[in-house]
């Protein structure tokens, strides 16, 4: 049986990644695919090279990259000093997508969740409903108030929006929009 030789990137990054995860497992799937077993939770890392853009797609669907603080460690991914030239670079234009997120905006994403526990305990957490790399829609509770809240992670600024068409009480949708308001404030704060 012959031994697959991976995408540098990828094979740094399931390295890394695997040294941190304490009695994990790793499998090479092919060139581009790897997985990473942690008892029963798989995470699977893809690597996507369109032209000179390479994203590195993450599929962790019991969360272990964020339980065992890894996003940081993965938005911050640097190689060391004895690397190639070829692989510092590949590094630097990197893209990381976790789950369908960046791992910024996976940041942003629990974020908005903290910051409306902080401003009411009246709000609660629904579902996503919708992801894509920079933004994502969730549903959430105000009292009985059902919205929904769109995120957008944008280059220089982070909008956050609310839909309110559910919400018949004009003044509860008054206080979500002007929370809606005061979450986008924190948001471009923190991470613009």
């Amino acid at each position: 049986m012959s031994q697959i030789e991976q995408y540098p990137v990828l094979e740094y990054t399931v390295n890394l990644l695997s040294k941190a995860i304490v009695d994990s497992k790793t499998e090479k799937k092919s060139e581009s695919v790897s997985v990473i077993k942690d008892g029963n939770s798989i995470i699977q890392l893809e690597h996507v090279a369109e032209g000179d853009n390479v994203t590195l797609m993450i599929s962790d669907k019991n969360e272990i990259l964020l339980s065992e603080d890894l996003l940081e460690e993965l938005q911050d991914i640097s190689a060391p000093a004895s690397a190639s030239a070829e692989l510092k670079a590949a590094l630097q234009s990197l893209v990381i997508v976790v789950n369908e997120l960046t791992i910024e905006t996976k940041f942003i994403f629990q974020a908005v969740k903290e910051s409306f526990d902080t401003l009411s305990t009246s709000y609660e957490f629904i579902k996503t409903t919708a992801k894509h790399a920079n933004g994502f829609s969730a549903n959430f509770k105000f009292g009985d108030h059902k919205f929904e809240v769109v995120v957008v992670n944008g280059a220089g600024e982070v909008t956050v929006e609310a839909n309110c068409d559910g919400v018949k009480d004009q003044k509860v949708a008054e206080t979500i929009k002007g929370d809606v308001a005061k979450v986008a404030s924190a948001l471009n704060k923190l991470f613009k």
